[in-house]
């Protein structure tokens, strides 16, 4: 799967990557617990197309939701789609 632990996220940014995380949980979760992963920007989830081209292509991006599950798995296959390196991050805010 297209799966990043938070472990080798830590790595990425340690060594300097170019990453871009994206926060994709859905709005009411979002309000309920409205602390981000540091550097991270809120996408709605379900409409990827609208900004998927401000993401640029040299970048890899990482998406997290509440659960690491179907909302930030949906995110991603769309940014795939297309043509982002995209990959979301298991167990998602739960860590």
């Amino acid at each position: 799967m297209n799966s990043i632990e938070q472990s080798e996220l830590e790595t990425l940014f340690k060594f300097g990557a170019n990453v871009t995380i994206v926060d994709v949980r859905k709005k009411p979760a979002l309000e309920k617990k409205p602390a981000m992963i540091q550097g991270a920007v809120w996408q709605d989830f379900q409409n990827v197309p609208a900004w998927a081209d401000s993401v640029k292509s040299s970048t890899t991006v990482v998406c997290y939701c509440v659960h690491g599950h179907e909302v930030s798995q949906s995110a991603v296959a769309n940014l795939r789609k297309a043509g982002i390196n995209a990959y979301y991050l298991r167990s998602g805010m739960q860590q």
